[in-house]
C-alpha cells in the first residue's frame, strides 16, 4: 500500500495521536508561552488581516494557511498584498523538504501568490545547514530515501540514491535522510527500518505527520518516523518545525530582510494550522501564535477539543487569512 492509496485512511484523531506520541522529541510547552493563559481564553478573529496592526513581521506556514494542495486559500493574495503595503515582512516557514527554496518560491509565484524565494525558509535548508556545519565529521556517505526527493547540496559528502527494491547502498550509509514520502510504500519502510535497527541514524527533514489536501490528509515523513520509533529505532534526528533550529534560521532571515537584530519576538506572528508544529514551535521560539482553523488540520472542526487534550493553545484563532 503506497502513500497515494493509504492517505485516505488518515483521520484527524490518528494525526493527533501520533503527534502526542511524539511529544517527547518536541520542545517543552509552557503555559507562560501563551498570552491566552493570562486572560483565560484564546482571542478569536475572523481573518489574519484584522490582526496586522499587532505585528511587525509574519511567519506563515504554507499548507493550510496559503494553500491546500494546488488551491490557493481565498484571501491569501490579499493578505500578502496588505502586508507589503504596510511594510510588514513575510516569510513562508515550511516543513517541505523535497524541493529547495528557489523552487518553492517559484512554485508559489506560479500559483499566483506574491512570494519570492528569499521569503521561503524550508526544513530542507535546516538539514542542509546541519550537514554542512554540525554533522559528525566522520559522516561522509548520506543516503537519500524516496526516489522523488531532490538531492541535497553539500560539497563534502557523497550522496547515495537508495532504492526500495534493491539492497545496493543501504549498508554503506553513515546516515539516511528522509526528505519526503511522495512515493513511499511498505517496501521503503521495511528497508528503512532494517537499516535503522542495524544502527544507521535517520534524518527526518520534514517532521509533519500529515498535510492537508482538498479531499484528504496525506501521510508525511513524521508519520513514518513514528513507525520507526514503534519498531524500536532510537537514533532519529529531526529538522523543521517545531524544532528550534528552523525558527532560528527564520529569525536570522528576518534580521537580514529588516536590517535589525533586536526584533521583538512577540511582535512576530507564527501563523499555522497545526498545534504541534506551528503553535508549539512558534511559542517555544517566543513568537505570538495564530491558529488557522478554516482550511487545514481543523477544517472539519475539533480545534477546541484538540487544545484541551494537548494543552497547546495559540494566542489567537482565526478562521482564515
Amino acid at each position: 500500500m503506497n502513500n497515494a492509496s493509504a492517505q485516505n485512511c488518515l483521520k484527524i484523531d490518528d494525526i493527533l495521536h501520533v503527534y502526542e506520541d511524539l511529544r517527547p522529541i518536541m520542545p517543552t510547552y509552557s503555559q507562560a508561552y501563551s498570552q491566552a493563559y493570562s486572560s483565560g481564553q484564546v482571542e478569536k478573529v475572523a481573518r489574519m488581516r484584522d490582526l496586522l496592526d499587532h505585528f511587525d513581521a509574519l511567519m506563515l506556514d504554507g499548507f493550510g494557511v496559503l494553500n491546500v494542495g494546488r488551491d490557493i486559500i481565498p484571501g491569501a493574495v490579499e493578505l500578502l498584498t496588505m502586508a507589503a503595503e504596510h511594510s510588514i515582512p513575510v516569510l513562508v516557514v515550511t516543513n517541505g523538504a523535497t524541493q529547495n527554496e528557489q523552487v518553492i518560491g517559484h512554485k508559489y509565484a506560479e500559483m499566483g501568490l506574491p512570494v519570492s524565494p528569499p521569503q521561503v525558509v524550508s526544513s530542507r535548508a535546516a538539514i542542509n545547514h546541519w550537514l554542512m556545519h554540525d554533522r559528525p565529521p566522520q559522516w561522509q556517505y548520506i543516503g537519500i530515501a524516496d526516489d522523488v526527493a531532490a538531492d541535497l547540496t553539500v560539497d563534502d559528502i557523497t550522496l547515495i540514491r537508495l532504492s526500495s527494491d534493491k539492497a545496493n547502498g543501504w549498508a554503506d550509509c553513515d546516515a539516511i535522510a528522509v526528505m519526503g514520502v511522495t512515493a513511499w510504500n511498505m517496501a521503503w519502510q521495511a528497508r528503512l527500518t532494517e537499516a535503522a535497527l542495524a544502527g544507521c541514524p535517520i534524518l527526518i527533514a520534514n517532521p509533519d505527520v500529515a498535510a492537508p489536501h482538498p479531499d484528504r490528509f496525506s501521510y508525511e515523513p513524521g508519520y513514518f518516523a513514528w513507525q520507526l520509533i514503534q519498531a524500536g529505532v532510537s537514533d532519529i534526528r529531526w529538522f523543521g518545525k517545531p524544532h528550534q533550529t528552523h525558527f532560528e534560521m527564520a529569525m536570522k532571515r528576518l534580521e537580514t530582510i529588516t536590517g535589525h537584530n533586536n526584533l521583538d519576538r512577540k511582535r512576530i506572528a507564527m501563523v499555522g494550522d497545526t498545534l504541534h508544529t506551528d503553535i508549539l514551535g512558534g511559542a517555544a521560539a517566543g513568537l505570538t501564535t495564530v491558529l488557522v482553523t478554516g482550511h487545514g488540520m481543523f477544517r472539519d472542526g475539533g480545534a477546541e477539543t484538540a487544545m484541551a487534550k494537548t494543552g497547546i493553545r495559540p494566542d489567537f484563532i482565526i478562521d482564515t487569512v
